[in-house]
């Protein structure tokens, strides 16, 4: 069993790992395999909202485009 928050806070992965800081992944290239981030787990453990969140969009983005007039300036 994986425990993320190990992964996430390792101060020899990333520099000061408790503060608020975006810009550490600038520059570097993260893609869905990586070992040492997972934003919503993984396996059996793997987020149970990130469907329903799915969901949430795509409902958003159906009421954004059919409920409303678009015009365009010039």
């Amino acid at each position: 069993m994986v425990y993320p928050t190990a992964a996430h806070l390792n101060p020899s992965v990333y520099d000061d790992p408790l503060s608020f800081n975006p810009w550490r992944w600038e520059g570097q290239k993260v893609n869905s395999g990586s070992e040492n981030f997972m934003a919503f787990g993984g396996g059996s453990r793997f987020c149970s909202g990130a469907e329903f969140v799915k969901l949430c969009m795509a409902i958003f983005f159906h009421h954004l485009v059919t409920k409303y007039r678009y015009v365009q300036f010039d």
